[in-house]
């Protein structure tokens, strides 16, 4: 039975099986593609917790390994055995962990969740009056316009405004109720589902945290099981600087958008900017998306400050240029490093290709993703030029012949 095994025909009717197997799944999948979406997407559902226990032990990993290897030394001698203290720092390091989620969320319920539900009340309470004044406003401008038709129809339009807006509450809004309730019910029901889901997930935390020496060991085995050991060694470095790459990039930016946020809310407490709990938690959040961050944030808060007051929305405009220029030129380069070896253009094209297929988590982890792929196609081009005793600088390829220039003068 080995033999046959091991003979050349019967390994190229199992290459011969295996392809087959292999198209016949992959037409299922075309021709059932709605199908198999929905299987994907529920069964990623199913996976949700465990998503979330990775991430959450992915970002408190670092405070975890720092409580074990100080609480580690201090107490192994106060054990008959060394594995026992090590297991009793694992349950400290865990302890504190979980501490650090629950602290979290307790401090943004307790010094946020009211801030902002006063500052959304405060806009609910003068919008109507700020609407009142800007309609106001638009027929003083249309009174004073000479054509006097163009006026009179903006006139009209704006006085009834009110009347329309009750008009579409009787006849669509009221009737939708129900459908509405329908979408109400459904976000309870998808609110506990997360909830739950979170709760699991703080489990699974805790145990990626304990068992990842255990599963990075399971990972190795298994690789060097598969493939050769300069082939192990190779897959070992790409895991590692993908580690490196995304480590310093997500923990760098949580930072940095922190920083931001509490330096916006206090120049906006300084200059009387209105709301600025509520508007420096928008741009904190949004600033962790590279580059579009600042101004995706911004043309919500400055609509909020603009029923307020139209001027102070311009000077938090050029409070926000203040801010970007701070962020991109001193403390996003000292934070995260200066470009993770990609330039602007690059930085730009990973986070619209990235947000355009993945939505929000595309354009916050499209530039990690994108700088590990660009970095290993350098080296895969590098590697390729030396096998050909070509070089490797890009400016060695660079020419300014349109410009009758010589390269030396430009380039050193």
């Amino acid at each position: 039975m080995r033999k046959i095994f091991e003979s050349k025909y019967f390994r190229i009717a199992a290459t011969v099986f295996a392809a087959g197997a292999a198209l016949i799944v992959f037409w299922q999948i075309v021709t059932k593609w709605g199908g198999f979406k929905d299987g994907v997407r529920s069964f990623l559902n199913i996976l949700q917790p465990f998503a979330y226990g990775l991430v959450m032990a992915y970002l408190l990993a670092p405070i975890y390994n720092a409580v074990v290897r100080g609480l580690y030394p201090r107490v192994k001698n106060r054990f008959k055995q060394k594995d026992t203290a090590l297991k009793f720092s694992r349950v400290i390091g865990s302890v504190v962990a979980v501490l650090l989620i629950f602290a979290i969320i307790a401090a943004l319920i307790v010094l946020f969740v009211p801030q902002l539900i006063d500052s959304i009340s405060g806009i609910v309470q003068t919008l109507p009056g700020r609407v009142e004044y800007i309609n106001e406003a638009i027929n003083r401008l249309m009174t004073r316009m000479e054509n006097e038709e163009i006026a009179q129809d903006v006139i009209n339009f704006t006085d009834d405004l009110e009347e329309n807006i009750v008009k579409w509450a009787r006849t669509t809004l009221i009737p939708a109720a129900g459908d509405f309730m329908q979408v109400i019910s459904q976000r309870v029901m998808l609110t506990i589902r997360t909830v739950l889901n979170f709760f699991i997930g703080v489990i699974a935390c805790i145990y990626f945290l304990n068992g990842k020496e255990r599963f990075k060991a399971q990972a190795r085995k298994t690789v060097r099981s598969l493939v050769s050991r300069s082939t192990a060694s190779e897959l070992s470095e790409f895991v590692h600087y993908t580690d490196r790459t995304f480590g310093s990039f997500i923990n760098g930016k949580i930072i940095d958008s922190l920083i931001i946020g509490v330096l916006c809310g206090i120049c906006m407490a300084i200059f009387r900017l209105p709301y600025p709990l509520l508007i420096s938690t928008i741009i904190g959040i949004t600033n962790i998306i590279p580059f579009f961050g600042p101004f995706i944030g911004a043309i919500p808060a400055i609509a909020i400050i603009f029923l307020i007051s139209p001027w102070k929305s311009l000077y938090f405009l050029i409070l926000i240029i203040v801010l970007q220029q701070l962020d991109g030129n001193v403390i996003g380069p000292k934070i995260i490093g200066s470009s993770m070896g990609l330039g602007s253009f690059w930085v730009m094209f990973a986070i619209i290709i990235a947000g355009g297929m993945f939505g929000f988590l595309g354009m916050v982890l499209g530039v990690p993703v994108f700088a590990v792929i660009y970095y290993y196609l350098g080296k895969l081009v590098s590697k390729r030029l030396q096998h050909r005793g070509l070089p490797e600088r890009t400016e060695d390829y660079m020419e300014f012949n349109h410009y009758d220039i010589d390269r030396k003068d430009v380039l050193k």
